[in-house]
């Protein structure tokens, strides 16, 4: 009986991981879509198309939403500060591609 009951949780544990590592991917793939959709909103307004800026805006706010619910989701989940790390990991993928 425990045998079994310690084997159920090692496999719920290690399934969950699985999606707190997908999660974190998903998360950060966010936030380069957020950062790509506010530079575009930058131009935009640079070159005073609003209609273009605003509809760009509603989509940086739209991942905004969206970066909040992940984190919120992978904090019940045990990680600590997923926002900033995958803020972190995002400039860190950028940096390499630039080299």
């Amino acid at each position: 009986m425990l045998l079994t009951v310690g084997a159920l949780f090692s496999t719920a544990a290690i399934a969950q991981t699985k999606d707190v590592k997908e999660d974190k991917k998903v998360l950060k793939n966010t936030i380069k879509d957020k950062k790509e959709d506010k530079h575009e909103m930058g131009k935009d307004l640079g070159k005073l198309k609003f209609k273009a800026a605003v509809k760009e805006r509603k989509e940086v706010r739209h991942h905004r939403w969206s970066i909040h619910k992940q984190g919120k989701h992978l904090r019940r989940h045990g990680v600590t500060h997923p926002i900033e790390k995958a803020k972190h990991e995002a400039k860190v993928d950028k940096d390499k591609t630039k080299q």
